[in-house]
């Protein structure tokens, strides 16, 4: 009889042994599926806080850009008023130099006095009437 409860022993011994590391397992499984779960989450958060990382670096880039567009149009806006300020408080030039303005005026006072003997011409009867009546109006 002692081998038939060391026998009965044996197998309630491998029937709550299997259920143990069963349990045991499946405790270990979880804590691994768990410990899965925090190793990707934290390499998510990694990846999240590099990829906002590159975004500030970025923004930081074309913040840099604006304010050098902006500094170089200011520049010019400041170049241009001077240009304005200068051209204002300058005599403006002549199209012409003072010998071409003179040979200019000249030039008007003689084309004038031709114009004023055109204008006694023209007062005058035109060449192609005449006196005589000719051809088909006799």
């Amino acid at each position: 009889m002692s081998w038939i409860i060391g026998i009965l022993l044996v197998v309630a011994g491998a029937i709550v042994g299997f259920f143990a590391a069963r349990y045991w397992l499946a405790e270990h499984s979880d804590e691994a599926e768990l410990s899965d779960e925090v190793t990707q989450t934290k390499q998510k958060l990694a990846d999240y806080r590099q990829e906002v990382a590159e975004h500030l670096a970025t923004a930081q880039a074309l913040v840099g850009q604006l304010e050098e567009t902006q500094d170089k149009l200011k520049a010019y806006l400041h170049h241009s008023a001077d240009l304005l300020q200068r051209e204002q408080e300058q005599p403006s030039l002549p199209f012409f130099a003072e010998d071409t303005m003179r040979e200019l005026r000249m030039a008007n006072k003689v084309n004038s006095e031709k114009r004023k003997s055109d204008d006694k011409a023209a007062s005058d009867m035109p060449r192609d009437y005449s006196d005589k009546k000719s051809g088909l109006f006799k």
